[in-house]
Parts: structure tokens; sequence; C-alpha cells
């Protein structure tokens, strides 16, 4: 999985996923990917810099990368009555396979498993490393009323 910061054509910066460099030209060539903020179809890739980081104290261990994360006013309740809808989709079509998760999907990308969706849990590096081995995961949404 590929993560791009995108940009549509009224200035709305967002990130999304995609497969592969293919899928994202492939997605955005059908005008499949729209800006979450107003619905254009006109979006491209953001400039974006690379993350360099210099340490001056090698001891220390690098703090692990950041995510996108998202602080959101929703009075109407919208945004959270997607991400409930999203994660009740994502657990009602696949099989939950707990901590062998990454076990499984990787028997499943190497075609020693049957294909099929599923879902469980993983930890950021065994999800680092399946991502890195061309295994397409995503992380399922945690909805709001489940933290803390």
């Amino acid at each position: 999985m590929i993560r791009f910061s995108l940009v549509c054509d009224n200035g709305h910066e967002f990130d999304s996923w995609f497969a592969s460099n293919e899928s994202y030209e492939f997605q955005i060539g059908a005008d499949l990917v729209a800006c979450p903020h107003c619905n254009s179809v006109k979006v491209g890739k953001a400039v974006m810099a690379p993350a360099v980081v210099a340490r001056k104290d090698r001891s220390k261990p690098v703090a692990a990368a950041k995510q996108s994360v998202a602080l959101v006013s929703d009075a109407g309740g919208e945004l959270q009555r997607l991400a409930r809808e999203l994660h009740e989709k994502i657990v009602a079509s696949t099989v939950d396979v707990g901590e062998n998760f990454p076990d499984e999907a990787r028997r499943i990308h190497d075609g020693e498993a049957p294909e099929r969706a599923i879902r469980g849990q993983a930890s950021l590096e065994e999800a680092r490393a399946l991502i890195d081995d061309g295994v397409a995961i995503l992380p399922v949404p945690i909805l709001p009323e489940k933290l803390g």
C-alpha cells in the first residue's frame, strides 16, 4: 500500500491509500478519487517533502513514524456514521483470525492459503513488514465510542 498526499483543484489537501502507483493512476484517470471536502474529482498529488530525521544522539531510538489522524467537528454525526458503517462492513465481510493475522495474510499473499478477506491484530512493525512485502492491508477504523 502507498499513501499519497493529494490536493484538489480547490486547494483542499488530504491523504489516500492505493495498492500501487498504477492503481493510483487508474483511479485518478477514471475520476474515482474525490476530495472529501468538496467532492471535486480534479485531484492530483500534492508536493511532498521527504521525512529526514537528523539525530545528534544516536544512542536514543528514533521515534515511530507518525500516522495521519483527525479531530473533526461533526455536529451532525455524518463522519461518525460513515466510520461506523465502514467498520461494520469490514467486520461483516471478513473472517477474524485474531493475532494470527500477519502470518495468515502472508500465507494468503504467497498462495499458501485460500484467498479470502481476513481481519485481526498486527503490531506496527508487523503491518509495515507486510506492506513492504507487497501485501495489501489497511487499518480498520476505530470507532470513537470504543476508545477509552
